[in-house]
């Protein structure tokens, strides 16, 4: 990923209501693009909660809790933490917070019946203070009556001691809410841990994420491509993302003498046929055109080997068919020096430059009668080469094959 593309995702995240409400998010962008977008994302509750009503149709719940997992979510009230949490629960599948959320369900219950106590006692404490009033401006106009008015003073101030004690009794326990919400936080907080418990798959991904580890300190070039093998034979796109990302894909092979080449993986998978692998890795941002030491491409190792199915894959999708090497061979070249005749065949109906010479001016037909492969040379004839090209010394295809004592295609040449 390139660091304008990094920007735009602060830029997408700023203005995420937009796809949000327009259901757009899940169908404009990738699943791994969607997780960039959502760490700069701050959602309200009920934008979050419409974000994970739009994936259920698109995107499973362990890869939207991959996704939404950093997202950070306004909640200013009971109703939001209770509505997120069950949005979560929902569309991630985590069912662990059912006992969290019949809690914090609870809870809000207990406040509010509290709140309507307190609410009720303040109205008869008032009441009462009223009465007590009342009784204290009737107290020297009605003298006659004053020890029933004592007794109702006594009788309204025990009232009054167990609304108070009531009272006491309704702050204690709205003191005690903060431990309560606490206690909620910690549950909470210790959802992560139990969540990365849930899936098997997640200690695989820890497995192969700490193998990366070691392979980017490692020289173990065919050890680092049998790791790149078996991922592609899983189908396991994430983790051979992340060894590309970590540039693994970029260790050479040995070199056993000082004239060998150096080619990384890429190479390799081309040169050895592993179509699966080669697919993979382009899908990654491998380059299909990048060389080697000695200036190879992909298309240069799988045809100089034959592997007729990887070259049909990197001429789908742009290679440069007529690239050189250092020497100025050509894919061409190479198939016929080793007389490769399928892929021979292959390049030439694709229309590969047919007369394109080496540093040396060997075209390829020089050089399949230089190696006598008459098959190689009767297929180049037929397609049209220059029958009388000559290399840097003069010597013509007819020349080359008497020299190198081949008497078919002698006699095939002169038929011509």
């Amino acid at each position: 990923m390139s660091e304008g593309l990094v920007q735009n995702f602060e830029y997408i995240a700023a203005h995420i209501k937009d796809y949000i409400d327009e259901d757009k998010l899940f169908s404009t962008f990738e699943t791994d693009d969607i997780k960039e977008i959502l760490k700069y994302a701050t959602l309200n509750a009920n934008d979050f909660n419409t974000l994970m009503k739009q994936s259920h149709s698109t995107i499973k719940a362990n890869k939207l809790y991959v996704c939404a997992r950093d997202t950070k979510v306004s909640i200013q009230n009971y109703e939001d933490v209770v509505s997120v949490l069950k949005s979560v629960k929902k569309y991630m599948k985590i069912r662990i917070l059912n006992g969290v959320i019949n809690f914090l369900k609870q809870t809000q219950k207990e406040n509010s019946d509290s709140a309507a106590k307190i609410q009720q006692l303040q109205t008869e404490l008032s009441t009462v203070q009223n009465q007590k009033q009342k009784s204290d401006q009737e107290l020297e106009s009605l003298k006659t009556q004053l020890n029933q008015t004592k007794e109702d003073n006594t009788r309204l101030k025990k009232d009054l001691q167990d609304i108070e004690t009531k009272f006491n009794q309704i702050t204690k326990q709205i003191n005690q809410m903060p431990q309560q919400t606490n206690q909620i936080n910690q549950q909470t907080n210790q959802m992560p841990q139990q969540t990365n418990q849930m899936p098997q798959q997640t200690n695989q991904d820890a497995e192969i994420l700490k193998k990366i580890m070691e392979f980017k300190n490692s020289d173990k070039f065919y050890d680092i491509y049998k790791f790149f093998d078996e991922l592609s034979s899983q189908g396991n796109q994430k983790m051979i993302l992340k060894a590309y990302q970590e540039g693994l894909w970029k260790k050479t092979s040995p070199k056993l003498g000082k004239f060998d080449d150096e080619n990384n993986i890429f190479h390799y998978a081309s040169e050895s046929g592993n179509l699966r692998l080669v697919k993979y890795l382009i899908q990654c941002g491998c380059d299909k055109e990048i060389k080697s030491k000695w200036q190879f491409t992909p298309l240069i190792y799988a045809s100089r080997e034959g592997r007729l199915d990887v070259v049909k894959y990197l001429i789908s999708i742009g290679a440069n068919k007529d690239a050189k090497d250092y020497e100025g061979k050509t894919s061409l070249i190479w198939a016929t020096i080793f007389n490769r005749l399928e892929v021979v065949k292959y390049l030439l109906s694709i229309g590969v430059n047919k007369n394109a010479k080496d540093s040396k001016g060997l075209t390829s037909l020089l050089w399949a009668c230089n190696h006598g492969s008459l098959e190689v040379v009767k297929c180049l004839i037929a397609a049209g080469v220059e029958m009388n090209s000559k290399n840097a010394y003069g010597w013509t295809p007819l020349s080359v094959a008497q020299e190198k004592g081949h008497p078919e295609v002698v006699k095939y040449l002169r038929g011509k």
